[in-house]
């Protein structure tokens, strides 16, 4: 702090980092406009908010503004928070943040807001109208709620949506005018971005709604002009030919369920039935998040925290409890990075959710489904274990940076707390420029202040764990440069010294490859160990097993490459991985467990179709426009259908190709599902 004091001990790596580089590198932040977003846990889940609100407040110049929670609901120690830059930077607010919170992560990226004074915690507004039994809640990149597969029609031949509601998180989304009228509101509990209700209702005058909308945009006879109603709301992630989001609503809520467009299962070469379901998915109503774009250009997912919970909080504002009595979500978003054992601050938050909802006391059941991952290729997952006294306490390895990348690649190394005291890491550059741990600088550096190329951030304890954040700037050079110098391309060398007996060394690379629909310019960085490439690789080349050339010996681990927030094992949180269907293997992307630790979670779930054969990948659903179809590759599709079974009322059938030993229970869970 500027008196020379540390920061709090709940600061989490990221929100470190941002301080030390004064927020410079993240564009959603301006020393005039902004608004930070953070993830908290507090101690203790009574009065803790309130006491730590209390305390803030008496700060005026930057008091909290918590997101909005339920009402009548037994409070959980997790809260989103805004706050100013001040609010963790001046020295005293050190006492509050010690005395009331565990962890406080950065949710990135977050863009500037306008400076309003800031408000007390909300009361989350009902949004109960037209409310049934189901619900389905996506929160994804792209929602198409006028295309057929997401309509009904009236009597009169009006079509309507099944969509119940948008919540765009965009901060620079603005509201669309039409004769005075507007499409799309502010949502008053959150404060953020614009939220589009299928029927606001007489009560809003003035506000059109979804369906209002879509007739808007149709002719007489009932023909949805599907390219306007998009183009003319600014929808960017739909207007074109394909999005994330609307494959992976289709596949979960889609009037055609996924087994209708394959051949059925006895001979995947039969044509597809293009049966309409009769499941509960496929007439559910549906409510959507919508990412902003400034988050989807990060794929790193670090961003993911506080816009999945508030996202999740919105969605449930649509259950009645009154009436609904399951709400089903999917997610098909993860970090690679994070501590994989079921402790990362959004896996416990998302646990805290579904105990609060757990369809007792006139609440409904919350169900989430997440994606295993698409890392077990990845190269990004180290596994170092030192067993006696005799074996090397140190070990290196190569992280490959990638050219012209213009994105921070962030790496994390896990250890147990217990056998963490003397490691030492190091990050050394292709040139020899070493750097070693540091804090945050005390006070942070002013604006303009040249950066460093990377840096290695002081070991962060989490309990039973320990964690180094390691980063090293964008390889590319930018038109004005803000680091002491361009940071290297090509080979750093990751370095751990005084590595105690029977310890156990975990590292992973943040994902930087860009999501589907996103040009930045980024590129993937990846670990290599070179002894082993040196003197086994040639050998493994010609090893080829179960769809997979021999890794044995190496440092670069594929299993243990699940969904960074996957990995807790909650009988309510479900994952899913991918399987091939024309031989029953697992799809050679899908990541595997087992979770980190002493996480109970073997493996995803269960794993689902990800892949018609090695030589046609993907699964086949609709694109942003009524009739299209395109292949989707990746667990992301294996959720949406992980998750319509889960919306049946009866259990799950019977999986069948089921593994027999621990291996193929890691890679494929209880085994293979048929597509639902």
């Amino acid at each position: 702090m500027p008196d020379g004091r540390p920061y709090p001990k709940c600061f989490g790596p990221y929100l470190r980092y941002a301080i030390s580089t004064d927020f410079r590198n993240f564009e959603f932040f301006d020393d005039k406009i902004f608004s930070l977003f953070l993830l908290l846990e507090f101690k203790r889940a009574e009065h803790a908010a309130t006491d730590f609100e209390n305390g803030m407040a008496s700060f005026a110049t930057f008091g909290p503004e918590f997101g909005p929670g339920f009402p009548n609901v037994h409070p959980t120690r997790y809260a989103t928070l805004r706050a100013s830059k001040a609010a963790v930077l001046d020295p005293r607010t050190v006492e509050f943040w010690n005395k009331h919170v565990s962890r406080v992560e950065l949710s990135l990226p977050v863009k500037p807001s306008t400076p309003e004074p800031f408000r007390r915690k909300q009361v989350i507004t009902p949004r109960f109208e037209g409310a049934k039994e189901l619900l389905i809640g996506v929160l994804d990149d792209g929602c198409p709620f006028a295309a057929a597969q997401f309509l009904s029609t009236l009597p009169n031949g009006d079509v309507v949506t099944r969509v119940r509601g948008i919540w765009d998180q965009d901060r620079f989304k603005y509201p669309t005018t039409i004769g005075g009228r507007q499409f799309g509101e502010a949502p008053s509990d959150f404060g953020y971005g614009l939220e589009y209700r299928r029927d606001p209702g007489a009560s809003v005058p003035g506000l059109i709604g979804l369906n209002e909308w879509i007739k808007l945009h149709s002719t007489p006879s009932h023909i949805v002009d599907e390219d306007g109603c998009y183009a003319e709301a600014g929808f960017t992630s739909v207007m074109r030919g394909q999005s994330h989001g609307a494959h992976v609503m289709d596949v979960f809520a889609g009037r055609i369920p996924p087994s209708s467009r394959v051949g059925p299962p006895h001979d995947r070469r039969d044509p597809p039935s293009w049966k309409l379901g009769a499941d509960a998915a496929a007439d559910a109503d549906v409510v959507f998040v919508q990412f902003s774009e400034a988050c989807i250009r990060d794929a790193t997912g670090v961003w993911l925290k506080c816009y999945v919970v508030e996202g999740i909080k919105y969605i449930l504002s649509y259950a009645d409890p009154a009436v609904t009595r399951r709400v089903v979500i999917n997610l098909s978003y993860g970090p690679t990075t994070g501590p994989h054992d079921g402790t990362a601050e959004l896996e416990e938050a998302l646990s805290a959710l579904v105990r609060q909802f757990d369809g007792t006391l006139g609440k409904p059941k919350l169900e989430i489904v997440l994606a295993a991952g698409n890392a077990y290729f990845s190269e990004g997952h180290v596994v170092f274990a030192r067993r006696t006294t005799t074996e090397p306490d140190y070990v290196k390895w190569t992280w490959r940076l990638p050219p012209d990348n213009s994105v921070l690649c962030f790496a994390e190394i896990w250890m147990q707390t217990a056998a963490a005291d003397d490691v030492c890491v190091t990050l050394t550059s292709p040139s020899g420029a070493t750097f070693f741990p540091t804090s945050p600088p005390n006070p942070p550096p002013p604006p303009g202040t040249p950066l460093p190329p990377a840096g290695v951030d002081a070991p962060l304890v989490r309990g039973n764990d320990t964690m180094w954040r390691l980063q090293v700037e964008p390889t590319i050079t930018p038109n004005v440069v803000p680091y002491t110098a361009t940071p290297e391309h090509g080979d750093w060398t990751i370095s751990v010294t005084n590595i105690g007996a029977n310890a156990h060394l975990h590292a992973y690379v943040a994902r930087s490859d860009p999501n589907m629909g996103v040009r930045t310019g980024a590129k993937r960085s990846y670990f290599v160990d070179p002894d082993w490439e040196l003197k086994h690789s040639a050998k493994a080349a010609c090893t080829y097993a179960h769809g997979e050339f021999d890794k044995a010996g190496s440092l670069i681990h594929r299993f243990g490459t699940l969904n960074g927030i996957a990995t807790a094992s909650d009988s309510s949180v479900h994952v899913a991985g991918g399987y091939v269907r024309a031989n029953g293997r697992k799809s050679p992307y899908s990541s595997a467990g087992p979770a980190r630790g002493g996480s109970p979670r073997v493996g995803p779930d269960v794993v689902l179709p990800c892949d018609e054969s090695y030589a046609l990948s993907g699964v086949r659903a609709g694109g942003n426009r009524s009739g299209a179809v395109f292949r989707l590759t990746g667990t992301s599709t294996a959720a949406p259908q992980l998750a319509r079974y889960v919306v049946r009322p009866v259990a799950l059938p019977a999986v069948h190709d089921a593994p027999g030993t621990p291996e193929e229970h890691r890679r494929r869970g209880a085994g293979d599902l048929d597509s639902p």
